[in-house]
């Protein structure tokens, strides 16, 4: 246990304790520690992640394992082992109504002194580090962690923190809902409550609440879906029993389809991707990843099973059409010749295209 400071600088790493003083100066952090990433969102806008450098990245993974006692509500269901898509998918299935909030800037809006106060209480419940001392060494945590005062998104100690900063808010939210029969998870920024309810009801105490702890509900993104209505949970379909979104699942049997029908030359060239070994990787990496993502909702459908399959097999034979020549279109003409008629793809294939018959 590191009862003292001294104690607790001396379990970093040599190289890391210079670096973990050097880190409370918010300026030198700014200019020589994060670097910012751009994301495209799904409607068109733009997200920026502030990214730390390697030597930042290393040190706060180190300073994860004096978090890992930390209290996390049980309604947090994103960055927590365990609580995936499924669970809270399948948690607010078949209900009558379901409505989603949004926090405004989720990250952005938690500050150094909710991180501080976070951490404090985190290293009170953990065996390296003794109450005692918990304000000099979460200090030290805190600013190691934060960027100009708040969390950054992008390092990879803030979503653990961000759970165990909104700890208090999901106790409040939860006694709020269990004598209501609501049920209420949060993944991230997002809030979720079904069972029978109005939303007129939830909606001013949640932003009351909310406002009150430094946090904005984002109005335009309220959604309350009652009978009749699709209701979906981070992308999961609830109305009854969870499944990826029909038109996602369409998609996917596009591509697999198309890629078996005309082969995988064809189906690049189309999109625009042909001869790029990079970028056919990418396509196809894409395509399995959204297959997975099907399967973790439903980890029993045989037809996405195959899909998996078929994906996997041909991101190993990418090698053969990338042969010495560098031509993708000499895996056409070996094709054409038979070569290839006893190759995995043939047999995902074939069961791919019996499954659609």
């Amino acid at each position: 246990m590191n009862n003292t400071l001294r104690e607790f600088l001396g379990s970093i790493k040599p190289k890391h304790t210079y670096l973990l003083f050097r880190y409370t100066d918010e300026a030198y952090k700014l200019k020589r520690c994060y670097h910012p990433v751009i994301l495209k969102k799904k409607n068109g806008g733009l997200r920026v992640l502030q990214v730390p450098d390697e030597k930042l990245k290393r040190l706060q993974r180190q300073l994860l394992t004096y978090l890992q006692h930390a209290e996390i509500s049980p309604c947090a269901a994103a960055y927590v082992k365990g609580r995936g898509l499924s669970f809270h998918a399948h948690y607010h299935a078949d209900r009558n109504m379901l409505l989603k909030l949004d926090l405004e800037d989720f990250f952005g809006s938690i500050t150094f002194s909710k991180v501080l106060f976070a951490v404090k209480e985190a290293l009170k419940r953990s065996p390296l580090a003794g109450a005692e001392q918990s304000s000099e060494i979460g200090w030290f945590i805190a600013k190691a962690c934060t960027l100009e005062g708040v969390l950054p998104q992008g390092a990879p100690t803030s979503p653990i923190l961000s759970n165990m900063v909104f700890l208090p808010l999901d106790q409040i939210i939860s006694s709020y809902c269990i004598p209501r029969g609501i049920r209420y998870t949060r993944y991230s920024d997002d809030l979720f409550f079904s069972g029978d309810f109005r939303a007129s009801e939830i909606i001013p105490f949640i932003r009351k609440l909310l406002m009150k702890n430094g946090y904005t509900l984002n109005e335009k993104k309220v959604v309350a879906a009652g009978r009749g209505s699709k209701k979906l949970v981070t992308g999961v379909v609830v109305n009854q029993r969870p499944q990826a979104d029909r038109s996602y699942r369409r998609e996917i049997r596009q591509n697999v389809y198309y890629i078996g029908k005309f082969g995988l030359e064809e189906h690049l060239k189309r999109k625009g991707l042909l001869g790029e070994r990079a970028k056919m990787v990418k396509e196809l990496q894409r395509l399995l990843g959204r297959i997975v993502f099907v399967l973790q909702i439903d980890p029993q459908n045989r037809e996405f099973q195959e899909y998996k399959q078929f994906c996997i097999g041909l991101l190993n034979r990418l090698p053969v059409i990338f042969n010495e020549e560098g031509s993708a279109s000499d895996q056409k003409r070996s094709a054409s010749d038979g070569d290839h008629s006893e190759s995995d793809q043939d047999r995902s294939m074939a069961a791919v295209r019996s499954g659609n018959q």
